[in-house]
């Protein structure tokens, strides 16, 4: 009898907890998933975006434009992969990819670390809503003295005003 008077009162705690939400304007989500982040996600368990539309892991691509008067060398995880003459655009770049995540810097020719940025799985995604497509990824630009250098993983960066780093600082 005990045991059930507490059933009891679980059930009446659960009914006002429930009640209360909906009296706050809240409205309830019949089995919505979400991601392990709290992030909404579609009945497969994929990240989605706001409006529902399943966000869609892209294709491992790394891309460099080399707008210095410098020769850049791209490291990815402590490994040279390329380099790249002053003017110089890939997208994507030719060399082989190890597995992610990436450690990526890009050097000067003395070794100098220009740029560093970390890319993860997830990092890039694509999704397609009702109201149109959304990308994300990861990138980093540095204006120098010497020119600009953008490296993307995703979309390229748009807009900014190139406005040149202090003298010397790519050598």
């Amino acid at each position: 009898m005990r045991r059930r008077g507490f059933q009891g009162l679980a059930a009446v705690a659960v009914t006002l907890g429930l009640a209360a939400c909906g009296s706050l304007g809240g409205t309830a989500t019949q089995g919505a998933p979400a991601t392990a982040s709290g992030a909404p996600a579609t009945a497969s368990g994929a990240p989605a975006t706001a409006s529902g539309a399943p966000m869609k892991p892209a294709p491992m691509k790394l891309s460099v434009q080399n707008g210095t008067t410098v020769v850049v060398t791209l490291v990815v995880n402590g490994t040279v992969v390329e380099t790249f003459p002053p003017g110089a655009f890939e997208d994507p770049i030719k060399a082989e990819l190890p597995p992610l995540p990436w450690s990526v810097e890009t050097r000067s020719p003395s070794g100098r670390v220009l740029s560093r940025m970390t890319v993860r799985e997830g990092d890039y995604v694509t999704s397609n809503g009702p109201t149109g497509g959304m990308v994300k990824g990861d990138a980093v630009r540095v204006d120098l003295s010497c020119g600009r250098l953008d490296v993307w993983y995703g979309p390229p960066l748009l807009g900014g005003t190139f406005i040149p780093g202090p003298s010397g600082d790519c050598g």
